[in-house]
Formats: C-alpha cells, sequence, structure tokens
C-alpha cells in the first residue's frame, strides 16, 4: 500500500539518478545523457508527489 510521504525533491531525484548511472556506466555515459536522466527524474517526482489516496482501488476493480 502506498504511504504518506514528504513531496519527492526535484533535485534530489536527480542526483540519485545521476549517480546511480555514474556508478553502473561510467561519467561520459552521465556527460552524454544528462537530459534523459533529467526526464526520468521529472517523471520519479511527478508520480512519487501525485499518488492516490490509500483507500482508492485501482481502476481496473471499479
Amino acid at each position: 500500500m502506498p504511504e504518506n510521504t514528504p513531496d519527492i525533491s526535484m533535485d534530489e531525484t536527480l542526483e540519485t539518478l545521476r549517480r546511480q548511472a555514474e556508478a553502473r556506466w561510467g561519467a561520459e555515459y552521465v556527460k552524454e545523457h544528462m537530459d534523459l536522466l533529467e526526464l526520468a527524474a521529472s517523471y520519479v517526482v511527478s508520480v512519487g508527489n501525485n499518488l492516490p489516496e490509500v483507500e482508492t482501488e485501482p481502476g481496473f476493480y471499479q
């Protein structure tokens, strides 16, 4: 079940993705693909900050 969490920060999310990408694929990958990391971070923040209420059932149950 989703829990109520404080708003997810874009800066923190991007930094986490950047560090993980650098650890997996190297600094050159991060330089070349920073725009994709920023896009992925924006999606994570958008979804993470707009979770449904705990009582809300998924649409396929309705």
